[in-house]
Protein backbone atom coordinates (compact mmCIF):
# COMPACT_ATOMS: atom_id res chain seq x y z
CA UNK A 1 0.00 0.00 0.00
CA UNK A 2 1.35 3.43 -0.83
CA UNK A 3 1.61 6.17 1.72
CA UNK A 4 -0.77 8.38 -0.28
CA UNK A 5 -3.64 5.91 -0.01
CA UNK A 6 -3.27 5.68 3.77
CA UNK A 7 -3.70 9.38 4.30
CA UNK A 8 -7.15 10.59 3.38
CA UNK A 9 -8.36 14.12 3.57
CA UNK A 10 -11.91 15.14 4.22
CA UNK A 11 -13.39 18.48 3.36
CA UNK A 12 -14.14 20.70 6.32
CA UNK A 13 -17.28 22.76 6.19
CA UNK A 14 -17.30 25.79 8.40
CA UNK A 15 -20.65 26.88 9.63
CA UNK A 16 -20.79 30.62 9.35
CA UNK A 17 -23.63 32.08 11.30
CA UNK A 18 -24.96 35.37 9.97
CA UNK A 19 -24.55 38.38 12.22
CA UNK A 20 -27.80 39.06 14.04
CA UNK A 21 -29.03 42.59 14.53
CA UNK A 22 -31.03 43.87 17.48
CA UNK A 23 -34.06 46.09 17.09
CA UNK A 24 -33.71 49.86 17.10
CA UNK A 25 -34.21 51.75 20.35
CA UNK A 26 -35.76 55.20 19.86
CA UNK A 27 -36.23 56.29 23.46
CA UNK A 28 -39.85 57.31 22.87
CA UNK A 29 -42.73 56.92 25.32
CA UNK A 30 -43.54 53.25 25.74
CA UNK A 31 -40.02 52.06 24.81
CA UNK A 32 -38.64 49.89 27.60
CA UNK A 33 -34.86 50.17 27.84
CA UNK A 34 -34.58 47.03 30.00
CA UNK A 35 -36.42 44.96 27.44
CA UNK A 36 -34.32 46.39 24.61
CA UNK A 37 -31.07 45.78 26.53
CA UNK A 38 -32.10 42.19 27.24
CA UNK A 39 -32.68 41.58 23.53
CA UNK A 40 -29.45 43.43 22.66
CA UNK A 41 -27.39 41.28 25.05
CA UNK A 42 -28.94 38.06 23.71
CA UNK A 43 -27.93 39.05 20.20
CA UNK A 44 -24.50 40.24 21.37
CA UNK A 45 -23.92 36.80 22.89
CA UNK A 46 -24.78 35.09 19.60
CA UNK A 47 -22.52 37.52 17.73
CA UNK A 48 -19.71 36.94 20.27
CA UNK A 49 -19.50 40.61 21.21
CA UNK A 50 -17.66 41.43 24.41
CA UNK A 51 -18.51 44.52 26.47
CA UNK A 52 -16.28 46.73 24.33
CA UNK A 53 -18.05 45.61 21.15
CA UNK A 54 -21.47 45.96 22.79
CA UNK A 55 -20.72 49.59 23.57
CA UNK A 56 -19.17 50.28 20.16
CA UNK A 57 -22.15 48.78 18.31
CA UNK A 58 -24.91 50.30 20.46
CA UNK A 59 -24.75 53.62 18.60
CA UNK A 60 -25.87 51.93 15.37
CA UNK A 61 -29.06 50.63 17.00
CA UNK A 62 -30.15 53.94 18.50
CA UNK A 63 -32.32 56.40 16.56
CA UNK A 64 -34.11 59.65 17.26
CA UNK A 65 -34.09 60.81 20.86
CA UNK A 66 -31.94 57.89 22.01
CA UNK A 67 -29.22 58.60 19.44
CA UNK A 68 -29.21 62.30 20.27
CA UNK A 69 -28.85 61.41 23.97
CA UNK A 70 -25.92 59.12 23.15
CA UNK A 71 -24.19 61.73 20.99
CA UNK A 72 -24.57 64.36 23.73
CA UNK A 73 -23.28 62.03 26.47
CA UNK A 74 -20.81 59.78 24.68
CA UNK A 75 -17.81 60.94 26.73
CA UNK A 76 -19.61 59.82 29.93
CA UNK A 77 -20.56 56.42 28.51
CA UNK A 78 -17.10 54.87 28.37
CA UNK A 79 -18.10 51.45 29.74
CA UNK A 80 -20.89 49.07 28.73
CA UNK A 81 -22.24 48.88 32.29
CA UNK A 82 -22.36 52.68 32.51
CA UNK A 83 -24.21 52.86 29.18
CA UNK A 84 -26.81 50.35 30.38
CA UNK A 85 -27.29 52.12 33.70
CA UNK A 86 -27.67 55.55 32.13
CA UNK A 87 -30.00 54.31 29.37
CA UNK A 88 -32.32 52.87 32.03
CA UNK A 89 -32.22 56.05 34.11
CA UNK A 90 -32.77 58.47 31.23
CA UNK A 91 -35.46 56.49 29.44
CA UNK A 92 -37.35 55.32 32.51
CA UNK A 93 -36.71 51.64 32.83
CA UNK A 94 -39.69 49.88 34.39
CA UNK A 95 -37.12 47.62 36.09
CA UNK A 96 -35.60 50.59 37.93
CA UNK A 97 -39.02 51.97 38.84
CA UNK A 98 -40.01 48.66 40.45
CA UNK A 99 -36.73 48.38 42.37
CA UNK A 100 -37.07 51.86 43.86
CA UNK A 101 -40.75 51.55 44.79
Amino acid sequence: MSQDSECQTFPIFLLVQPVRTPSIFHGEAGDDPSRWLKEYERIAKINLWDDTMCLANAYFFLKGTARLWYENNEENLSFWEKFQQQLKIVFGSTELIHKTS
